[in-house]
């Protein structure tokens, strides 16, 4: 195949899900199904609707040759097997170019972001009259805590940042790749 996509399926290992709404999504274990929504970071109107428990994952590999993700959530500083950590991606969102200005219209532009993946969540809703939802509908979503001041194509310029900014939930297809690995400094005795 020269361009786009083969119609071949993905192979996934036993230890790997692929949802049919997210065929470009490849997620790992570990996984922990019931884990319980904070409902302190949604809207009441949607509180009664979402459910309580939703599926939580902990890797992320990106299909056709890409990138193995491990979200925050599940790597260990302290684990004699490795200091590296590969929960820091590379998303794209969009944001205001005329933010600025508030006598403007938004003008919504495609940008880059980075930051520390922290966990990804499955979210399943029934269906509702009131949100115009007519059958069940699968939401796998990333949340990730954004590097302050890091905006721009890493490909093209230097990108750094020394904060951590505030935490964002985004589509799992936003997630682009992991952009590197960082050294953790904990250290855990192996027993000798």
């Amino acid at each position: 195949m020269l361009f786009g996509k083969a119609e071949a399926p993905v192979k996934c290992s036993s230890m790997e899900q692929i949802y049919a709404e997210y065929p470009d999504t490849i997620l790992r274990f570990p996984q922990l199904r019931g884990f319980p929504l904070n409902d302190h970071w949604t809207f009441h109107a949607w509180l009664a609707y979402i459910p309580e428990h939703a599926g939580r994952w902990g890797k992320l590999r990106i299909p056709d040759g890409g990138d193995c993700i491990r979200c925050a959530a599940v790597v260990d500083p302290l684990s004699p097997y490795g200091k590296r950590d590969s929960s820091f991606v590379r998303y794209t969102f969009q944001k205001d170019a005329n933010k600025n200005y508030q006598n403007l219209e938004p003008r919504m532009v495609n940008a880059f972001g980075y930051g520390r993946l922290d966990f990804i969540v499955a979210l399943t809703l029934p269906p509702n009259k009131t949100f115009n939802i007519k059958e069940l509908e699968l939401h796998i979503l990333a949340h990730i805590t954004e590097a302050r001041g890091a905006e721009g194509d890493a490909a093209s310029e230097l990108v750094s940042f020394t904060q951590f900014g505030h935490s964002v939930v985004l589509d799992v297809n936003s997630v682009l790749s992991v952009m590197g690995r960082v050294f953790t400094k904990g250290t855990k005795a192996s027993g000798e």
